[in-house]
């Protein structure tokens, strides 16, 4: 592997948190939390501070190991690869369902005469294709889209300022108190717990290894405040109520943006932005599971990555049979698939902690 800098690991690092905001983070927010779904998830994201710091803790332990040679190291040949592979099926979920996601946006919104299933293949084809490459090539990829997604954002948002009203973020804090922290948990989990991902890439093959902690915060800072103006955005342009009549509000948003003061429907231009970020997490976690599978150099990471992403298609093509049974699903069991990311989070650590001691001891 050969190394990347710490600004496309922030590029990686920023895909990782910010790509489940269309669809799944606001549907959940939107159905739990209502109007008070920027403060839902505010509190999320300080929640997720605790997952950030183990990560960061977890990355410093032998810096040139990745997070599953990490754990063959810790816990040895026969139990290592045990919770490497819970830890893959995991992500490989995880994969499923930001598929079925962005495939879903795509079709409902621009391909809706297209057949899921051809979305399905081109999507994934183009994820195998990118893995293949190797992490290096991901993070030049990533570090482009970024600046160009950052560029479209703050240009989208600057010409949305005038259509919010902040009336519709009002009253505050109109659930309940333990409905409100109960949404809360469910965005920690399935957007935070996640960037564990970000450890397959050891922290010596960062050209900058001082530089690792803190672009990772600034990475987690700046994706909590893109976000929290999505959020924001969304429901001060619309109201909670047509909020929740969109199935895509974030994009309906888009349709009221004027470039320049004169460029109309400019959305579609801007929703790139949404849909390449689902497809570089996406390739992320195909590369993730293959690294597990495949040995260090080994030849087969290729064809590896080429059988995941077909069982990827028919695994996703087989659950999901349209999106009212998507959402169900985001809402009701993927939150509690993902809870499981909290095992790896704790033994992991404290494994880490336990083994540090023994050495200073003797």
């Amino acid at each position: 592997m050969k190394k990347i800098s710490y600004l496309e690991l922030s590029s990686i690092f920023l895909t990782i948190i910010i790509s489940l905001n269309t669809g799944i983070n606001i549907y959940i927010l939107k159905q739990t939390a209502s109007i008070d779904s920027w403060i839902a998830f505010t509190i999320a994201y300080a929640i997720g501070i605790i997952p950030l710091l183990l990560t960061l803790y977890i990355a410093n332990y032998h810096p040139e190991l990745n997070l599953f040679e990490k754990n063959k190291h810790l816990f040895g040949d026969y139990l290592g690869p045990i919770i490497n592979a819970f830890i893959s099926i995991i992500f490989f979920i995880i994969a499923m369902t930001i598929l079925y996601n962005i495939v879903g946006f795509i079709n409902t919104q621009f391909l809706y005469r297209t057949p899921i299933i051809i979305s399905t293949i081109l999507l994934v084809s183009l994820a195998i294709y990118a893995s293949i490459k190797e992490i290096n090539v991901i993070a030049h990829i990533s570090i482009i889209l970024m600046v160009v997604g950052i560029f479209m954002f703050i240009l989208s948002n600057l010409s949305l300022i005038n259509e919010i009203k902040l009336d519709n973020l009002l009253p505050i804090l109109k659930i309940n108190t333990n409905n409100l922290l109960m949404s809360s948990v469910k965005i920690a989990i399935i957007n935070i717990l996640p960037i564990i991902t970000i450890l397959i890439i050891p922290k010596n093959k960062i050209t900058n290894e001082k530089m690792y902690n803190k672009s990772l915060i600034i990475a987690y800072i700046v994706g909590f405040i893109i976000s929290l103006i999505t959020i924001i955005g969304t429901i001060g342009t619309l109201g909670i109520y047509l909020t929740k009549t969109f199935e895509f509000a974030e994009y309906m948003v888009l349709k009221k943006i004027k470039l320049f003061g004169f460029l109309e429907r400019t959305e579609n231009i801007i929703a790139t932005s949404y849909i390449t970020e689902n497809y570089l997490y996406l390739t992320v976690l195909i590369y993730t599971i293959s690294k597990n599978i495949s040995r260090k150099n080994d030849q087969t990471f290729k064809y590896t990555n080429i059988i995941i992403g077909i069982m990827l298609i028919i695994v996703t093509n087989y659950f999901f049979k349209n999106i009212t049974l998507f959402n169900n699903y985001t809402e009701n069991i993927f939150i509690y698939i993902v809870s499981l990311l909290i095992i790896p989070y704790l033994i992991i650590p404290c494994k880490i902690f336990i083994k540090n001691k023994c050495q200073i001891l003797k």
